[in-house]
């Protein structure tokens, strides 16, 4: 699938293909917080369990006990839809992004990246970014007895990797750039020195 990608970069459309992914992330990004997130909250009470950090278990099992399951459950499955495609997107951005970089500025470091799938690290906060909404889902839904207090636990356990690894995302966009601007530059001094 990376090479697959890499391709799509050397075909021509590479900063068609950002933008699009850009433009479609931002916009998805504003429609779940500001549109949807709140719609939620008019019916439920409180913000998604998909904005709140921390979150705690403690929040959660507050929140469900005040909430009206029924009346939450619509607005918390428009959220869901909006959120999840801007996550997709962003996903796909930061993806494309990276590979752009690898193949507009090669070095050994991002060789190596791109050959270890680390541009595939994006998808990996969607995966963990749908488990926990299918969580959030059967909290909503009405679980009871063990299966909730298990399901609390598992929720505020896969939020917190989920946010960790968007840090880490970002980190290594970061760094990614940083690294294509000193190669830029080193390129550029070695080329006057010689």
């Amino acid at each position: 699938m990376v090479r697959d990608f890499a391709e799509i970069l050397r075909s021509g459309v590479t900063l068609r293909v950002l933008l699009i992914a850009a433009a479609t992330a931002g916009v998805l990004g504003l429609l779940a917080r500001f549109f949807f997130g709140p719609i939620y909250r008019g019916a439920a009470g409180f913000l998604p369990f998909d904005l709140q950090f921390p979150l705690t278990k403690f929040m959660i099992a507050v929140e469900l006990g005040a909430i009206d399951k029924a009346a939450a459950m619509m607005p918390y499955a428009f959220f869901v839809a909006a959120d999840l495609t801007y996550m997709l997107a962003a996903a796909s951005l930061f993806t494309l992004g990276w590979l752009w970089l690898f193949a507009k500025f090669p070095t050994p470091l991002f060789a190596f990246l791109r050959r270890g799938g680390v541009a595939m690290l994006p998808f990996y906060v969607v995966i963990l970014d749908i488990v926990i909404k299918v969580e959030f889902f059967r909290l909503i839904g009405g679980l009871s007895g063990e299966d909730y207090a298990d399901a609390l636990e598992f929720s505020v356990t896969v939020h917190r990797l989920k946010f960790a690894l968007m840090e880490i995302r970002n980190y290594l966009t970061a760094g990614f750039v940083l690294a294509a601007v000193f190669g830029i530059f080193f390129a550029r001094t070695s080329r006057a020195r010689s």
